[in-house]
């Protein structure tokens, strides 16, 4: 028999991540919450994810799944957002001195 206890699933960084057994209230906006309590609150949040082990990989999840609401990675949703534009935005244009110019 094959020992696969080495091998990690996808989904085992979560179980490393700080923000594990968290109330999920924190990373989560609920309806109507104003702007001063969804900062106070993104900003608790955050302090958890910035020693988070696993950070790169949450991060790295919720880019690539476009998980659409809440903190993960440290990055909001808004966050989140603008780093998807700009990485659109400059692999869409090709970098200056690469375009081929004619005399």
């Amino acid at each position: 028999m094959l020992d696969h206890s080495h091998h990690r699933t996808d989904q085992d960084w979560q179980h490393r991540a700080s923000c594990r057994g968290t109330d999920t209230d924190l990373f989560f906006s609920p309806d109507g919450e104003r702007r001063s309590v969804r900062a106070r609150r993104e900003h608790a949040a955050k302090q958890i994810c910035h020693y988070c082990p696993v950070l790169t990989d949450c991060r790295t999840h919720a880019l690539t799944t476009t998980e659409t609401y809440g903190i993960w990675g440290g990055l909001s949703e808004t966050e989140r957002a603008r780093h998807t534009r700009r990485t659109r935005h400059t692999t869409a244009r090709p970098a200056r001195g690469w375009e081929r110019r004619t005399p």
